[in-house]
């Protein structure tokens, strides 16, 4: 998942706000109240920056029970908001025209307020938002950064990756796991990179943790949002992906294998689950109100990071496919 595609989930999370929050207040107790969204997304492997991204919206009411009859925009112009963060104080600007969100769905046209390079940031900082209206009304909201997060593997393809290994020593699965921490969300993704002919573009491919047989055909089974520490791939997956690749149109070559992963903090993981009910097909969906962190109003203040390793593919392992094809 990229940053685009985390601005996107981002998008998603401020419409479920509001959309949750008028499914449990019944007209006769409407009360309007300002709604402040804002996370930090955070690089601690590179440059210990960050980039803040915040969205102030108000609950609406409409005539009768059809919220899709709104006239109203329910986002907020002309707010000042700022973060502290060690003894830096950020002032957000104001993004009206979808440059900083990487053009979302054309669709998708709010308003954002952002601050693109918080410097030397590292985990376990505290951070304090405080978003002042139009009105003067004031939403705040605090929070410890995420701390660092080390993957560890199961094998260490030092000379590229490969499924070629003693399965009799290592498993029949490729294991990642990142230690236990609790009340934490995390978003893992396996992917395959390649080239196409007369493309410059990266193109890549998601690998599944294996594949089940379902009334007689072979299904993927692709990672669902865990509060576990580790996961793991079968090295049979790679191999079906690969395959896979090596005859997609115009194909010219494999470029890597990379895991990235999207780790929410507590307060992020608190608000996914309190908005989305369930994190499985297994689990039942039961009512109950969006998890708030904002004084002064309602809303969501947290922190968030993707992590990532890449591998390189051993020449071997990719020879195999190709003579294949």
């Amino acid at each position: 998942m990229n940053r685009n595609l985390l601005f996107i989930l981002f998008i998603i999370l401020v419409l479920l706000d509001l959309s949750c929050q008028e499914d449990f207040n019944p007209k006769t107790d409407f009360k309007e109240q300002y709604v402040l969204n804002c996370y930090i997304d955070l690089d601690y492997d590179f440059y210990h920056e960050a980039t803040i991204y915040a969205s102030v919206t108000k609950l609406y009411d409409v005539n009768g029970l059809n919220p899709s009859q709104r006239k109203i925009d329910p986002f907020i112009s002309g707010a000042r908001i700022l973060c502290d963060c060690q003894g830096n104080r950020y002032y957000l600007n104001e993004d009206t025209n979808g440059t900083i969100a990487k053009r979302p769905p054309p669709e998708l046209k709010y308003k954002f307020y952002y601050w693109t390079k918080m410097f030397n940031i590292y985990p376990n900082y505290s951070a304090f938002i405080t978003a002042i209206m139009p009105d003067g009304e004031v939403l705040s909201s605090n929070i410890k950064l995420l701390e660092g997060l080390q993957f560890g593997f199961s094998y260490d393809f030092i000379r590229g990756f490969t499924t070629k290994i003693n399965r009799f020593l290592f498993g029949n699965t490729f294991n990642i796991s990142w230690g236990p921490i609790e009340n934490r969300l995390f978003f893992p993704k396996m992917i395959i990179q390649y080239l196409k002919k007369g493309d410059y573009t990266h193109y890549e491919k998601e690998v599944p943790l294996t594949y089940i047989n379902r009334n007689g055909l072979s299904e993927p089974v692709y990672p669902f949002p865990t509060s576990s520490d580790n996961i793991s791939y079968d090295y049979s997956s790679f191999d079906s992906t690969m395959a896979q690749i090596v005859h997609t149109n115009n194909f010219d070559g494999f470029f890597g294998i990379d895991f990235e992963m999207v780790e929410f903090d507590g307060p992020l993981s608190k608000y996914y689950e309190s908005t989305h009910g369930s994190l499985d097909d297994y689990s039942i969906s039961l009512d109950q109100f969006v998890y708030s962190n904002v004084s002064g109003g309602l809303g969501i203040f947290g922190s968030t990071r993707i992590i990532r390793k890449g591998w390189g593919i051993n020449p071997e392992y990719q020879i195999s496919f190709l003579q294949k094809k």
